[in-house]
C-alpha cells in the first residue's frame, strides 16, 4: 500500500530513519509530561528501555507497514533532533494517521507545522494517498489547531485499540 521513495522534505528540517543512537533523545521526548499527557507513557525511563523501544517496536514497525512510521526530524543546520513526524498505520483506523511529537525544547518554533505539511504533501505526492486522519487527546488543542490549519476537519471522537480513552478523529482530503 505505502513503499515510500524518499523522505519527506522542508526547508529547515531533515527526515531519517530512527536509530538506536537516538536513545536519548528518545528517553528525553517521551518522559516529558506533555508526551505522557497527550500521547502516551511508553515507560521510557532510561537508556536501555529507549533502545529497547526503538530495536523491539520502532523500527520493526517500518518493515512491517511499508516503509512508513515517525521518522526522526532534525534542524538541518544543527543536525540536532527536535521531534518525530510522520505516518503511523492503526488498529481501528481505516486510513494512515498523521502522527508528530517534538521535543519541549523545539516547540513554539513552527517545526511542527513545517513536518506535518512536509509529511502530508509526501503523502499525497509520493505515496498517492487521497486522505489522511489523524487523533488527537481531547484536552490537546495545540495540536487540533495545527491539524486544522493544515486542512484535517474535525470528524468526531474514536476509542481505538491500544489508546487509553477517546481520541479527537481528524480527516484531511489530499
Amino acid at each position: 500500500m505505502l513503499k515510500p521513495d524518499g523522505m519527506p522534505q522542508s526547508p529547515r528540517l531533515h527526515f531519517r530513519l530512527p536509530e538506536l543512537s537516538d536513545a536519548a533523545f528518545y528517553q528525553s521526548l517521551m518522559s516529558d509530561p506533555d508526551y505522557i499527557r497527550f500521547i502516551a507513557d511508553r515507560g521510557i525511563t532510561d537508556l536501555d528501555a529507549a533502545r529497547a523501544y526503538i530495536d523491539e517496536r520502532v523500527l520493526p514497525g517500518f518493515d512491517e507497514n511499508e516503509g512508513v512510521g515517525l521518522w526522526i526530524v532534525e534542524e538541518k543546520d544543527s543536525h540536532a533532533p527536535v521531534g518525530l513526524c510522520g505516518l503511523v498505520v492503526r488498529d481501528g483506523l481505516e486510513m494512515p494517521d498523521l502522527g508528530y511529537a517534538f521535543h519541549k525544547d523545539y516547540r513554539g518554533k513552527g517545526y511542527a507545522l513545517e513536518a506535518a505539511e512536509a509529511v502530508v504533501g509526501f503523502a499525497r505526492s509520493k505515496l498517492g494517498l487521497s486522505q489522511l486522519c489523524a487523533i488527537t487527546h481531547p484536552e490537546n488543542a495545540r495540536s487540533s489547531a495545527l491539524l486544522m490549519k493544515i486542512g484535517f476537519q474535525p470528524n468526531g471522537q474514536k476509542s481505538l485499540p491500544k489508546i487509553e480513552g477517546i481520541a479527537d478523529y481528524f480527516v484531511a482530503e489530499l
